[in-house]
Protein backbone atom coordinates (compact mmCIF):
# COMPACT_ATOMS: atom_id res chain seq x y z
CA UNK A 1 0.00 0.00 0.00
CA UNK A 2 2.85 2.26 0.88
CA UNK A 3 4.47 1.88 -2.08
CA UNK A 4 1.67 2.64 -4.36
CA UNK A 5 1.03 5.63 -2.49
CA UNK A 6 4.46 6.34 -3.45
CA UNK A 7 4.12 5.46 -7.00
CA UNK A 8 1.33 7.74 -7.26
CA UNK A 9 2.80 10.52 -6.17
CA UNK A 10 5.83 10.31 -8.28
CA UNK A 11 3.22 9.94 -11.33
CA UNK A 12 1.34 13.55 -9.83
CA UNK A 13 4.65 15.07 -9.58
CA UNK A 14 5.98 13.97 -12.66
CA UNK A 15 2.79 15.37 -14.75
CA UNK A 16 3.02 18.45 -12.87
CA UNK A 17 6.89 19.25 -14.42
CA UNK A 18 5.44 18.02 -17.53
CA UNK A 19 3.22 21.11 -17.51
CA UNK A 20 5.75 23.56 -16.21
CA UNK A 21 8.03 22.60 -18.95
CA UNK A 22 5.37 22.43 -21.73
CA UNK A 23 4.24 26.13 -20.63
CA UNK A 24 7.78 27.44 -20.88
CA UNK A 25 7.75 25.90 -24.66
CA UNK A 26 4.46 27.80 -25.34
CA UNK A 27 5.86 31.21 -23.98
CA UNK A 28 9.07 30.78 -25.97
CA UNK A 29 7.18 30.07 -29.82
CA UNK A 30 5.21 33.41 -28.79
CA UNK A 31 8.39 34.66 -28.63
CA UNK A 32 9.43 33.47 -31.81
CA UNK A 33 5.95 34.70 -33.92
CA UNK A 34 7.27 37.71 -35.87
CA UNK A 35 3.66 38.16 -37.11
CA UNK A 36 2.05 38.33 -33.67
CA UNK A 37 4.82 40.48 -31.60
CA UNK A 38 3.62 40.21 -27.74
CA UNK A 39 2.76 43.73 -26.09
CA UNK A 40 4.97 45.17 -23.16
CA UNK A 41 2.23 45.09 -21.34
CA UNK A 42 1.21 41.76 -21.77
CA UNK A 43 4.98 40.83 -21.98
CA UNK A 44 4.98 42.13 -18.51
CA UNK A 45 1.90 39.50 -17.34
CA UNK A 46 3.92 36.43 -19.19
CA UNK A 47 7.27 37.51 -16.87
CA UNK A 48 5.48 37.01 -13.93
CA UNK A 49 3.62 33.78 -14.87
CA UNK A 50 6.61 32.54 -16.19
CA UNK A 51 8.91 33.44 -12.88
CA UNK A 52 6.31 31.39 -10.99
CA UNK A 53 6.10 28.24 -13.16
CA UNK A 54 10.14 28.12 -12.62
CA UNK A 55 9.83 28.66 -9.47
CA UNK A 56 7.47 26.18 -9.19
CA UNK A 57 9.37 23.44 -11.57
CA UNK A 58 12.39 23.69 -8.87
CA UNK A 59 10.17 22.86 -5.87
CA UNK A 60 8.92 20.06 -7.79
CA UNK A 61 12.22 18.65 -9.20
CA UNK A 62 13.48 18.78 -5.86
CA UNK A 63 10.54 16.99 -4.33
CA UNK A 64 10.45 14.75 -6.77
CA UNK A 65 14.66 13.94 -6.45
CA UNK A 66 13.46 13.02 -2.49
CA UNK A 67 11.28 10.74 -3.71
CA UNK A 68 12.89 8.87 -6.27
CA UNK A 69 16.30 9.44 -4.35
CA UNK A 70 18.67 11.11 -6.91
CA UNK A 71 21.84 11.97 -5.85
CA UNK A 72 24.26 11.67 -8.85
CA UNK A 73 25.65 15.06 -11.39
CA UNK A 74 24.33 13.24 -14.35
CA UNK A 75 20.20 12.42 -12.42
CA UNK A 76 19.95 16.72 -12.37
CA UNK A 77 21.43 17.53 -16.25
CA UNK A 78 17.33 17.28 -17.48
CA UNK A 79 16.60 20.07 -14.97
CA UNK A 80 19.82 21.80 -15.50
CA UNK A 81 18.54 22.22 -19.44
CA UNK A 82 15.22 23.25 -18.56
CA UNK A 83 16.35 25.95 -16.35
CA UNK A 84 18.40 27.25 -18.71
CA UNK A 85 15.69 27.50 -21.27
CA UNK A 86 13.49 29.09 -19.10
CA UNK A 87 15.87 31.64 -17.64
CA UNK A 88 16.25 32.55 -21.35
CA UNK A 89 13.01 32.87 -22.28
CA UNK A 90 12.45 35.57 -18.59
CA UNK A 91 15.45 37.67 -20.13
CA UNK A 92 13.64 37.96 -23.52
CA UNK A 93 10.54 39.15 -21.67
CA UNK A 94 12.13 41.48 -19.62
CA UNK A 95 13.88 43.34 -22.29
CA UNK A 96 10.34 43.87 -23.95
CA UNK A 97 9.25 44.98 -20.79
CA UNK A 98 12.14 47.22 -20.07
CA UNK A 99 10.02 50.14 -20.44
CA UNK A 100 7.01 49.28 -18.77
CA UNK A 101 6.74 50.33 -15.16
CA UNK A 102 6.78 47.79 -12.72
CA UNK A 103 2.96 48.67 -11.05
CA UNK A 104 2.88 45.66 -9.33
CA UNK A 105 6.24 45.90 -7.54
CA UNK A 106 6.93 49.39 -6.91
CA UNK A 107 7.00 50.62 -3.80
CA UNK A 108 7.79 54.52 -4.33
CA UNK A 109 4.81 55.26 -6.77
CA UNK A 110 2.56 57.88 -5.24
CA UNK A 111 -0.43 56.84 -6.84
CA UNK A 112 -2.33 53.12 -6.24
CA UNK A 113 -0.29 50.08 -6.97
CA UNK A 114 -1.21 46.74 -6.99
CA UNK A 115 0.37 43.75 -5.77
CA UNK A 116 -0.47 39.62 -5.52
CA UNK A 117 -2.20 39.83 -1.80
CA UNK A 118 -3.55 42.86 -2.35
CA UNK A 119 -3.90 46.77 -3.49
CA UNK A 120 -1.67 49.43 -1.41
CA UNK A 121 -2.24 52.90 -1.71
CA UNK A 122 0.83 55.33 -1.38
CA UNK A 123 0.17 59.48 -1.07
CA UNK A 124 2.66 62.27 -1.05
CA UNK A 125 5.22 59.30 0.18
CA UNK A 126 3.15 57.86 2.90
CA UNK A 127 1.78 54.33 2.78
CA UNK A 128 -1.52 53.93 3.39
CA UNK A 129 -3.51 50.40 5.05
CA UNK A 130 -3.33 47.64 2.30
CA UNK A 131 -6.76 46.72 0.73
CA UNK A 132 -7.75 43.07 0.39
CA UNK A 133 -10.32 42.33 -2.71
CA UNK A 134 -12.24 39.12 -1.04
CA UNK A 135 -12.41 36.99 -4.33
CA UNK A 136 -15.80 36.12 -6.12
CA UNK A 137 -16.81 32.74 -6.34
CA UNK A 138 -20.77 33.45 -8.16
CA UNK A 139 -22.31 31.43 -5.20
CA UNK A 140 -23.95 34.22 -3.65
CA UNK A 141 -25.41 37.00 -5.63
CA UNK A 142 -25.94 39.06 -2.08
CA UNK A 143 -21.88 39.99 -2.70
CA UNK A 144 -21.61 40.56 -6.22
CA UNK A 145 -22.45 44.20 -5.89
CA UNK A 146 -19.69 44.99 -3.07
CA UNK A 147 -17.01 43.13 -5.03
CA UNK A 148 -17.37 44.83 -8.23
CA UNK A 149 -17.73 48.11 -7.13
CA UNK A 150 -14.41 47.26 -5.10
CA UNK A 151 -12.43 45.84 -8.29
CA UNK A 152 -13.96 48.93 -10.17
CA UNK A 153 -12.84 51.38 -7.38
CA UNK A 154 -9.28 50.03 -6.75
CA UNK A 155 -8.64 48.23 -10.51
CA UNK A 156 -10.51 49.27 -13.18
CA UNK A 157 -10.40 53.06 -12.30
CA UNK A 158 -6.52 53.03 -12.12
CA UNK A 159 -5.52 54.73 -15.45
CA UNK A 160 -2.27 53.08 -14.26
CA UNK A 161 -3.35 50.13 -15.10
CA UNK A 162 -3.69 48.55 -19.11
CA UNK A 163 -6.78 46.77 -19.60
CA UNK A 164 -4.62 43.27 -20.27
CA UNK A 165 -3.02 43.90 -16.66
CA UNK A 166 -7.01 45.12 -15.47
CA UNK A 167 -7.78 41.32 -17.16
CA UNK A 168 -4.84 39.49 -15.22
CA UNK A 169 -6.13 40.95 -11.87
CA UNK A 170 -9.80 40.18 -12.46
CA UNK A 171 -9.17 36.52 -13.10
CA UNK A 172 -7.16 36.82 -9.79
CA UNK A 173 -9.76 37.72 -7.77
CA UNK A 174 -12.64 35.49 -9.13
CA UNK A 175 -12.72 31.50 -8.44
CA UNK A 176 -14.70 28.74 -9.33
CA UNK A 177 -18.39 29.50 -11.07
CA UNK A 178 -17.39 33.01 -11.91
CA UNK A 179 -13.72 32.34 -13.14
CA UNK A 180 -14.70 29.89 -15.32
CA UNK A 181 -16.98 31.98 -17.39
CA UNK A 182 -13.94 34.03 -18.61
CA UNK A 183 -10.88 31.40 -17.80
CA UNK A 184 -10.82 31.12 -21.67
CA UNK A 185 -10.63 34.17 -22.79
CA UNK A 186 -6.98 35.13 -24.16
CA UNK A 187 -4.86 37.09 -21.68
CA UNK A 188 -4.88 40.19 -24.12
CA UNK A 189 -6.49 43.86 -24.09
CA UNK A 190 -9.46 43.19 -26.16
CA UNK A 191 -10.46 40.87 -23.62
CA UNK A 192 -10.98 42.71 -21.25
CA UNK A 193 -14.51 44.84 -22.20
CA UNK A 194 -15.42 41.12 -23.40
CA UNK A 195 -14.94 39.45 -19.58
CA UNK A 196 -16.35 42.74 -17.76
CA UNK A 197 -19.61 42.20 -20.40
CA UNK A 198 -19.74 38.20 -19.59
CA UNK A 199 -19.38 38.77 -15.96
CA UNK A 200 -22.19 41.48 -15.95
CA UNK A 201 -24.80 39.37 -17.92
CA UNK A 202 -24.08 36.68 -15.59
CA UNK A 203 -24.16 37.89 -12.14
CA UNK A 204 -25.65 41.89 -12.46
CA UNK A 205 -29.19 40.60 -12.13
CA UNK A 206 -30.81 42.86 -10.16
CA UNK A 207 -34.38 40.11 -9.77
CA UNK A 208 -31.97 37.53 -8.69
CA UNK A 209 -29.56 39.71 -6.05
CA UNK A 210 -33.07 41.10 -4.24
CA UNK A 211 -34.60 37.85 -3.93
CA UNK A 212 -31.20 36.13 -2.90
CA UNK A 213 -31.23 38.89 0.39
CA UNK A 214 -34.61 37.83 0.63
CA UNK A 215 -34.45 34.67 1.28
CA UNK A 216 -31.41 35.43 3.04
CA UNK A 217 -33.35 36.86 5.77
CA UNK A 218 -36.25 33.85 5.53
CA UNK A 219 -32.63 31.30 6.04
CA UNK A 220 -31.47 32.86 8.98
CA UNK A 221 -30.49 30.21 11.34
CA UNK A 222 -33.24 29.72 14.48
CA UNK A 223 -31.76 30.76 17.97
CA UNK A 224 -31.77 27.64 20.29
CA UNK A 225 -30.36 29.67 23.36
CA UNK A 226 -30.18 33.78 23.29
CA UNK A 227 -27.01 34.89 24.49
CA UNK A 228 -25.20 37.95 23.55
CA UNK A 229 -23.46 37.11 20.42
CA UNK A 230 -26.16 35.11 18.87
CA UNK A 231 -28.85 38.25 19.26
CA UNK A 232 -26.48 40.77 17.74
CA UNK A 233 -25.81 38.52 14.60
CA UNK A 234 -29.37 38.07 14.31
CA UNK A 235 -29.82 41.67 14.36
CA UNK A 236 -27.02 42.56 12.25
CA UNK A 237 -27.78 40.21 9.58
CA UNK A 238 -31.01 41.29 9.65
CA UNK A 239 -30.15 45.51 9.01
CA UNK A 240 -27.45 44.75 6.59
CA UNK A 241 -29.84 42.72 3.91
CA UNK A 242 -32.37 45.08 5.11
CA UNK A 243 -29.85 48.28 3.91
CA UNK A 244 -28.69 46.25 0.67
CA UNK A 245 -32.76 45.68 -0.38
CA UNK A 246 -33.60 49.70 0.59
CA UNK A 247 -30.22 50.43 -1.66
CA UNK A 248 -31.90 48.44 -4.86
CA UNK A 249 -34.96 50.39 -4.55
CA UNK A 250 -37.62 48.35 -2.60
CA UNK A 251 -39.64 49.56 -0.28
CA UNK A 252 -38.87 47.60 2.58
CA UNK A 253 -40.54 50.34 5.42
CA UNK A 254 -43.94 48.58 4.04
CA UNK A 255 -42.40 45.13 4.74
CA UNK A 256 -42.37 45.78 8.46
CA UNK A 257 -44.84 43.22 9.56
CA UNK A 258 -43.53 40.38 7.08
CA UNK A 259 -40.43 40.75 8.06
CA UNK A 260 -41.18 41.12 11.93
CA UNK A 261 -43.01 37.74 11.81
CA UNK A 262 -40.17 36.38 10.12
CA UNK A 263 -37.46 37.58 12.47
CA UNK A 264 -39.44 36.87 15.67
CA UNK A 265 -39.60 32.90 14.51
CA UNK A 266 -35.87 32.78 14.63
CA UNK A 267 -35.16 34.38 18.37
CA UNK A 268 -35.62 31.96 20.87
CA UNK A 269 -38.54 31.13 23.12
CA UNK A 270 -37.80 33.61 25.67
CA UNK A 271 -36.91 36.33 24.37
CA UNK A 272 -39.75 36.16 22.14
CA UNK A 273 -41.51 35.97 25.04
CA UNK A 274 -39.83 39.53 26.77
CA UNK A 275 -40.54 41.37 23.81
CA UNK A 276 -44.19 40.54 23.81
CA UNK A 277 -44.49 41.43 27.64
CA UNK A 278 -42.36 44.39 27.48
CA UNK A 279 -44.47 46.01 23.76
CA UNK A 280 -47.39 47.83 24.32
CA UNK A 281 -50.17 46.03 23.28
CA UNK A 282 -52.36 49.26 22.42
CA UNK A 283 -50.00 49.90 19.34
CA UNK A 284 -48.75 47.68 16.32
CA UNK A 285 -45.60 46.66 16.55
CA UNK A 286 -42.78 47.53 13.84
CA UNK A 287 -39.40 46.04 13.01
CA UNK A 288 -37.14 48.54 14.23
CA UNK A 289 -38.54 48.61 17.62
CA UNK A 290 -37.86 44.95 17.83
CA UNK A 291 -34.70 44.89 16.29
CA UNK A 292 -33.66 47.53 19.10
CA UNK A 293 -35.26 45.40 22.43
CA UNK A 294 -33.11 42.63 20.68
CA UNK A 295 -29.71 44.65 20.71
CA UNK A 296 -31.32 45.45 24.62
CA UNK A 297 -31.49 42.58 25.97
CA UNK A 298 -28.42 41.50 23.86
CA UNK A 299 -26.57 44.36 26.46
CA UNK A 300 -28.33 43.13 29.00
CA UNK A 301 -26.86 39.96 29.24
CA UNK A 302 -23.23 41.14 29.24
CA UNK A 303 -23.86 43.41 32.07
CA UNK A 304 -25.39 40.40 33.79
CA UNK A 305 -22.31 38.25 32.98
CA UNK A 306 -20.15 40.53 34.26
CA UNK A 307 -21.73 40.75 37.28
CA UNK A 308 -21.94 37.37 37.70
CA UNK A 309 -18.26 37.00 36.88
CA UNK A 310 -17.13 39.40 39.92
CA UNK A 311 -19.98 38.06 41.98
CA UNK A 312 -18.21 34.87 41.82
CA UNK A 313 -14.49 35.96 41.92
CA UNK A 314 -15.74 38.00 45.75
CA UNK A 315 -17.21 34.89 46.94
CA UNK A 316 -14.09 32.11 46.12
CA UNK A 317 -11.78 35.12 48.18
CA UNK A 318 -14.74 35.92 50.72
CA UNK A 319 -13.24 33.99 54.03
CA UNK A 320 -12.31 34.89 57.30
CA UNK A 321 -8.87 36.43 57.43
CA UNK A 322 -9.08 37.89 53.43
CA UNK A 323 -8.20 41.08 53.29
CA UNK A 324 -7.64 41.51 49.43
CA UNK A 325 -11.28 42.07 48.99
CA UNK A 326 -12.61 45.01 46.60
CA UNK A 327 -9.25 46.36 46.68
CA UNK A 328 -7.24 48.31 43.80
CA UNK A 329 -4.80 45.92 44.45
CA UNK A 330 -6.80 42.61 43.79
CA UNK A 331 -7.77 43.83 40.28
CA UNK A 332 -5.18 41.84 38.15
CA UNK A 333 -5.76 38.99 40.82
CA UNK A 334 -9.44 39.44 39.87
CA UNK A 335 -8.83 39.52 36.07
CA UNK A 336 -6.44 36.19 36.35
CA UNK A 337 -9.44 34.28 38.32
CA UNK A 338 -12.42 35.44 35.55
CA UNK A 339 -10.05 34.47 33.07
CA UNK A 340 -9.42 30.91 34.62
CA UNK A 341 -12.72 30.19 35.33
CA UNK A 342 -13.61 31.11 31.80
Amino acid sequence: MKNNTKSNEIKKIKAQIAWCKGYTTKIAKLLDEPDKPLDSETAQIRLEQTEANLKKYNDLALELAILTEKDSFEDFEEEDEHEERTIIVISRLRKLTSTVSKTTTSSSSSETTVDTTGVTSYHGGIRLPEIDIPAYDGKDYTKYVAFIELFDAIIDSSDKLKPVQKLFYLKKYLKGESLALIEGLPLTSESYGKARELIKLRYDNKFLVITNHIQAIIDSTPIAKGTASNLRELVSNTRQHLGALKALGQPIEQWDLIVLTIILKKVDQFSCRAYHQERDSDKMPNLEDFLSFVERRASSFEESQQSEDCDLWTKKFEFPGNKMLRGAGSKGMRQSFLKQQR
